[in-house]
């Protein structure tokens, strides 16, 4: 292993930062795909959506009271299992 200078490019093609970048697409890409099955009120409250390990969608929204509204469009979901958080709010 050399300690030379790698290009920037080169850090988000191979290894850690590139894994990261592709997980963070994949996020990205299922957050936007989830919020076009959710009516356009509940959808523009997802913070993201992503499958996790068990196959459980999760599904993070921005507040308590459009996490139970939500609960009412999971049949327009692909996933049998979905859990729902809420993003804890600043202090």
């Amino acid at each position: 292993m050399t300690n030379e200078p790698r290009r920037l490019s080169e850090l988000f093609t191979f290894g850690s930062l590139a894994d990261l970048a592709r997980e963070a697409e994949r996020r990205r890409s299922e957050t936007v795909e989830i919020r076009k099955r959710l009516p356009p009120d509940e959808g523009a409250h997802l913070v993201s959506a992503a499958t996790n390990d068990a196959g459980e969608l999760v599904l993070v929204m921005d507040s308590p009271s459009w996490a139970a509204r939500v609960r009412y469009c999971l049949g327009n979901l692909p996933n049998a299992k979905v859990r729902i958080k809420v993003l804890p709010r600043g202090g």
